[in-house]
């Protein structure tokens, strides 16, 4: 959780850097998208209840993550 909730924080020009040439990180921190997969498969392996609990925290950095970015050229 914490690998996830720390990478949809980072500023947008570092997410776009490892869009295009990977996460540099990885290897010695953790890669936060393997991070946010595990994560699925914890909330299929959980009961229904404690599935709901932890989607209700695992949802709000997926909000961070899903905000759309606003255009830096628009008025």
């Amino acid at each position: 959780m914490r690998l996830w909730r720390e990478y949809v924080h980072l500023p947008e020009r570092r997410l776009w850097h490892d869009f295009e040439w990977g996460d540099t990180h990885g290897d010695c921190c953790g890669d936060p998208l393997e991070a946010r997969a595990l994560l699925d498969v914890v909330l299929q392996a959980l009961s229904a209840r404690s599935a709901r609990e932890l989607r209700a925290f695992v949802g709000r950095f997926d909000a961070v993550w899903n905000t759309p970015v606003p255009s830096y050229g628009a008025d």
